[in-house]
């Protein structure tokens, strides 16, 4: 049976950990020096919790995210940063033709490892989603998309990867020029939740939270947890 094809976010970054690791432990080893030995074990540990995160966490928080957005099964379903497709196929679980999740990417395998167009397509096909779950290439920052044109938009830890504060802001004035007047916003990403909520509440969106995801959203601890904003369009 084929299986959903999964990644490992920031790749590099789980790297650099395992390598910084082993050098404060050789160095502990070679020099007898215990504060290297105690380095080695933290940043052995900041990297299980990261891999726990990556591979297991995130999913837990993005199941129970969804199920709180109150997904209709005929919405139309915007995913932003879709990467291998994760909230993407959770979405689908709850839509029914003609209800559409519509998944949007630039495919960087810097930000996830295997990411690409045709494992995302393919993983579609594997969940059997292909009525209501699309992906396509497209920046966040210019939707292809007009005006109001979805009920629910959702993103997990991809805003992030926007470099600058500017970026992040036009991305959330982007979702919002296409989400419908009293439709859903879901993001979860790391530091920047109130970033964002605060943005969003200065677009004029009344109906705004923020709340951290606890230990299944540590990348290596709790100073980088994942947070998840919610907020409502105004009608």
């Amino acid at each position: 049976m084929k299986r959903v094809t999964k990644g490992i976010d920031a790749p590099w970054g789980l790297l650099g950990m395992l390598v910084a690791a082993v050098i404060f432990l050789f160095e502990a080893w070679r020099s007898g020096i215990v504060l290297n030995y105690l380095w080695g074990l933290l940043v052995l540990c900041s990297a299980a919790t990261y891999w726990h995160t990556t591979t297991r966490g995130k999913y837990q928080i993005g199941i129970n995210a969804i199920k709180q957005l109150a997904i209709k099964p005929t919405d139309q379903v915007l995913d932003l940063g879709t990467g291998h497709g994760f909230l993407l196929l959770e979405v689908a679980k709850y839509l029914r033709a003609p209800g559409q999740v519509t998944g949007i990417d630039i495919w960087s395998q810097r930000d996830q490892s295997r990411n690409s167009l045709q494992a995302t397509q393919n993983n579609i096909k594997v969940a059997e989603v292909d009525a209501v779950a699309t992906v396509k290439t497209a920046d966040m920052l210019n939707l292809p998309f007009a005006d109001q044109s979805f009920d629910k938009i959702v993103t997990s830890f991809a805003l992030h990867n926007l470099k600058t504060k500017a970026q992040r802001k036009q991305a959330l004035q982007e979702a919002l020029r296409v989400l419908k007047p009293g439709g859903k916003l879901l993001i979860i990403d790391l530091i920047f939740g109130k970033e964002y909520q605060t943005a969003l509440t200065d677009m004029g969106v009344s109906q705004t939270t923020c709340r951290g995801a606890g230990f299944n959203g540590w990348w290596g601890g709790p100073w980088m947890m994942t947070t998840i904003v919610t907020a409502t369009k105004n009608e």
